[in-house]
């Protein structure tokens, strides 16, 4: 109840400044004297909660007087006064204009951003310096999360979905899976009963101690897709669930949950193989949620075969496949070392770090092995479809997988989705094959996604009728907190002439001494990108209750690989320049010299009463009618920078992409000392860093999801407060943004919808071709590795055996065509075309690679012997003509 008062105060004082501020008043204040009737009318009001506990236990908030002493109305206001004390004291708030106005932390900064200029060195006069920013605007929204915990009536109990899975099972005219009925051994139900008993040990005692209930959704997901996977679905048309809710919401769980469930029931029935296929958009998030998955399967085999077992005789097994897996590392479950693969994969299991006895034979990264549940990302699954690792992983069992799960579905957009959906669309005509009484179970999960739907329904191919939508319903969420915008609309590019020397006293028609800085809209993210990190709050791990880690760690998102090495490479550039150190409000600290523009002479008959000695400037932001700093009123003092341990040392600059983090500017790895770490999408999905308070995007997001994804990735915690910034540059996409900055901070349902375009025929055309391959990598009858190494017996040979593969392409072409028909839906023409192509592929792969008439060959060969005489004259005569047709 405190906590939520104290952060209504800051609602209603960010409300206030974000109004004068959105209004082109950067010098934004709220009057406390209207706070307080605010809160006096919410708070204080005769029935308010809050009131009835102050009286209750007025010594819990450090109220000493008593009511019939004091009177009420000198209560209410020794309550105030105390909580804005404390705001203060916590750096939430600031006082104004002699403690008689506040204004909020990320208000402050809002007003640095707003007035922020190019500084190049403490030599160069700032006030010659070009203004970076055009126009500044603040949002602030509600934090929404699924209310968990046992103590709210809202979550659901662990026993709750459990006895509903075994009312259903035991209810007369259920049908089990045919799987379970057909190839298992023993009682089906059985099997099923045992799971539950499992899971329910597994709930009570194997889940961290925070983790002490369901979300409702979590409940609802794991009956209705466990049971999904259990049933034979008949003759309804095939079901494909879609789990939503927001970033950091148990998504994951919803899903894993049954997904684990399922496997324990079919290992029990004596199924064999994989159980189910988890896939991932990148290999950060893969390796992410293969150490989530490992933990949870990890306490799972601790109740039953132990973790001591091998891969054969443990419960549940599980694989990671993608091309980065060498690197991938796990917790270890013996001690407090990490588990690694081997260097050069000599085995293909996980050892311990710090000793080599502790081995986990039930993970592993080799791409052959049925592991009960195998993480990939779908383009890594695109590959299995067609070579033998996949034939080993997940078609020679005696039953196909059951699981196909979309994580983070709202990044298929665009090519990305018609490529995803096509290899669905594969993936389901080659279960369809190994077992074809055998129904899928499908899903897919986003935080960030509004058309839920009819993407699922278009990416899986299956009716938009029979698509489940798992999503907290209402009355099931609750507002934890505030999450801040600040929108940076950046100047035009343009050069500024600068004077130096001398000519920095004269008027500018006698500058004879200058230097040129040109102001663009990557200058203005730089000056961002530091100023956000040293002027942003930051608390330390134990500064309040049930903080565990420190909150002072930026990541920003960069659309471009080369825009992340240049922006990290500048910003670490003027972090080692010490530019933020111009801007330390020095008269106010113990330390001098560091702001050359600090007027502290002004102040030398100053007192001020938080510090307690002379030569300071107030502890108040200083008031133009009272205390006037004109340093100050420029942007060229940052008031917040007022921590010695926090905001005055030079950060780490961090930059990720290609799945590697390391230093800006360097090529050398860097661990987890950054302090802040620009990335690509990459880092979109599935990053979870503790630290993370606040988030940056440098020009318009691609998309809305995407964005929200993104802001999602700071301030995880309950009583985080994160902020999001947004720096817009000078295109008409960018200015759209900044003038629409509500669908970012606050979107409709409309900019959350997702295109799919799964129809699209190019890319169509691909996979059915792709599928051909996934035809004689599946099916029997061919050899498969024999098609594509040359040798029947080896996995390497010297590549495609042309003959052989003519061969088998005539033999089976009948079949491939009601293949290629079956899994895409395709006319006869389509498929002909298809066909007609590939056949003409196969017979190139023997026609010589010059045939002396082509005219590249032509143009190559002169090009070569020009080379060979000193001269490039075809090459050059090319490139004009380019940039002449540019």
């Amino acid at each position: 109840m405190y906590r939520d008062v104290r952060d209504d105060i800051v609602r209603i004082v960010t409300e206030e400044c974000r109004r004068q501020i959105n209004a082109g008043t950067y010098d934004s204040a709220a009057s406390l004297s209207e706070v307080f009737e605010e809160f006096k009318q919410e708070h204080l009001a005769a029935d308010a909660a809050f009131k009835q506990e102050v009286l209750e236990s007025g010594e819990t908030y450090m109220i000493t007087l008593e009511l019939g002493s004091a009177g009420e109305e000198h209560l209410t206001h020794v309550i105030f006064d105390r909580l804005v004390e404390e705001l203060v004291e916590d750096r939430e708030l600031l006082y104004v204009h002699n403690r008689q106005k506040v204004r909020s932390h990320v208000a402050e900064m809002a007003r640095y951003f707003a007035l922020i200029r190019q500084r190049i060195n403490e030599d160069t006069d700032y006030s010659f310096t070009p203004n970076l920013v055009k126009m500044v605007k603040l949002a602030s929204s509600p934090r929404e999360q699924p209310i968990m915990g046992k103590g709210e009536s809202e979550a659901m109990r662990f026993q709750a979905p459990l006895r509903e899975i075994s009312e259903r099972v035991d209810a007369d005219g259920f049908t089990p899976a045919w799987e379970l009925q057909a190839l298992g051994t023993g009682d089906w139900r059985t099997h099923v009963t045992d799971t539950v008993e499992t899971l329910s040990e597994f709930f009570t005692d194997r889940l961290p101690e925070d983790f002490d209930s369901l979300a409702a959704f979590q409940g609802r997901a794991l009956r209705d897709i466990y049971l999904d996977a259990i049933s034979d679905s008949g003759s309804d048309p095939e079901q494909a669930h879609v789990v939503t809710a927001s970033t950091g919401g148990g998504k994951t769980e919803a899903f894993l949950f049954p997904a684990l469930a399922y496997a324990l029931t079919a290992n029990r029935a004596g199924l064999e193989g994989n159980k189910g296929v988890l896939t991932y958009p990148r290999r950060d998030l893969c390796d992410n949620q293969f150490e989530r998955a490992f933990d949870y399967i990890t306490e799972l085999n601790r109740l039953g075969s132990g973790i001591d077992g091998s891969f054969e005789s443990s419960d549940l097994t599980i694989g990671i496949q993608h091309g980065g897996r060498d690197d991938v590392t796990l917790p270890c479950p013996y001690c407090d070392g990490e588990l690694a693969v081997p260097e050069g994969y000599e085995n293909t299991h996980f050892v311990c770090q710090q000793s080599d006895r502790h081995e986990i034979r039930y993970a592993t990264v080799d791409r052959s092995e049925p592991a009960d549940i195998i993480v990939t990302t779908q383009s890594s699954l695109h590959r299995r479809l067609m070579d033998h690792y996949g034939d080993d992983a997940f078609w020679s069992a005696q039953s196909p997988p059951k699981f196909l799960v979309l994580d983070e579905v709202h990044i298929y957009t665009d090519q990305a989705g018609m490529n995803v959906a096509n290899v669905v669309r594969r993936f389901k005509q080659a279960l369809q094959h190994r077992g074809q009484k055998q129904s899928p179970t499908l899903v897919a999960s986003s935080a960030t996604i509004e058309n839920a739907k009819s993407f699922t329904s278009g990416i899986f191919d299956v009716d938009p009728e029979a698509v489940n939508r798992v999503k907290p319903r209402k009355g099931e969420k609750t507002t934890l907190g505030r999450e801040h915008f600040v929108f940076v609309k950046a100047t035009d590019p343009r050069d500024v002439q600068i004077p130096i020397g001398d000519s920095v006293f004269k008027p500018r028609e006698e500058w004879t001494e200058m230097t040129t800085s040109t102001a663009t809209n990557l200058s203005c993210m730089i000056q961002i990108a530091f100023a956000f990190q040293h002027t942003m709050r930051k608390e330390r791990a134990g500064s309040r209750e049930g903080l565990d880690n420190d909150k002072d760690r930026i990541l920003g998102f960069v659309d471009s690989i080369d825009s992340v090495s240049r922006l990290g490479g500048y910003v670490q550039n003027a972090e080692e320049q010490g530019l933020f150190k111009y801007r330390i409000p020095d008269a106010l600290l113990n330390t001098r010299g560091n702001n050359p523009d600090c007027p502290s002479d002004s102040f030398q008959q100053g007192t001020d009463d938080e510090y307690e000695e002379t030569a300071v400037c107030e502890s108040v932001i200083p008031d133009p009618n009272v205390n006037p700093c004109p340093v100050y009123e420029d942007g060229e003092c940052w008031w917040t920078m007022r921590d010695e341990r926090l905001d005055l040392q030079s950060m780490t600059v961090g930059i990720h992409k290609s799945g590697r983090t390391q230093y800006a500017g360097e090529d050398r790895p860097l661990g987890d000392e950054w302090d802040q770490l620009i990335s690509t999408s990459a880092l979109e999905v599935g990053f979870d860093h503790p630290s993370i308070i606040g988030t940056f995007q440098y020009r318009a997001p691609r998309n809305v999801p995407g964005f929200l994804q993104r802001k999602g990735r700071g301030g995880r915690d309950a009583e985080d407060e994160p902020v999001t910034v947004v720096v817009l540059g000078s295109t008409p996409t960018d200015s759209y943004y900044f003038h629409h900055s509500n669908y970012l901070s606050d979107p409709r349902d409309e900019h959350l919808e997702i295109p799919l375009d799964e129809e699209n025929r190019f890319v169509r055309a691909e996979h059915m071709t792709a599928a051909v391959i996934d035809y004689f990598n599946v099916t029997d009858g061919t050899n498969a590795r024999k098609l594509f190494s040359g040798f029947s017996t080896s996995q390497y040979g010297p590549g495609p055996d042309v003959d052989y593969l003519r061969d088998q392409f005539e033999r089976h072409r009948d079949p491939i065509r009601q293949w290629l028909n079956r899994a895409f839906g395709a006319d006869s023409e389509e498929v002909r075309q298809v066909l007609d192509e590939f056949n003409r592929y196969s017979d190139l792969l023997d026609a010589p690679i010059d045939n002396g008439e082509d005219p590249y060959w032509k143009f190559f060969r002169r090009a070569i012997k020009q080379k060979q005489n000193g001269t490039t004259p075809e090459i050059e005569s090319l490139l004009q003509r380019l940039q002449e047709e540019r």
